[in-house]
């Protein structure tokens, strides 16, 4: 059985979050994304994390501690570390809206 059919075959399951408030969940996602692209603009690169470090003007722990996803950013420090890599950081708040805020209007 392939790696596409053993996806496809798979049971749902909600272990991994169980216990974790949508706040926590929202977070852990977020933060992964943020640590692995400011990860992959290290590897594009070529760099080390000594060399990465160096480079943002951290050290190497700093550079370890984003990596090793054991870090909680701030918007100041996400926008110094934006800056040296030509990233623009872009943060959205927006309305939640649910089925009841809408009306559904049926034409022929």
């Amino acid at each position: 059985m392939g790696m596409a059919e053993k996806i496809a075959k798979a049971k749902p399951t909600s272990w991994v979050v169980d216990g974790l408030s949508k706040t926590d969940l929202k977070s852990t996602v977020e933060l992964a994304r943020i640590f692995a692209t400011i990860e992959r603009k290290r590897l594009d690169k070529g760099m080390t994390q000594k060399e990465f470090a160096t480079f943002m003007g951290v050290t190497q722990g700093m550079v370890s501690k984003w990596e090793s996803r054991d870090y909680n950013f701030t918007i100041w420090s996400l926008n110094e570390i934006c800056e040296k890599v030509e990233l623009d950081l872009c943060v959205e708040l927006e309305d939640r809206y649910s089925a009841n805020d809408y009306t559904l209007i049926k034409t022929n």
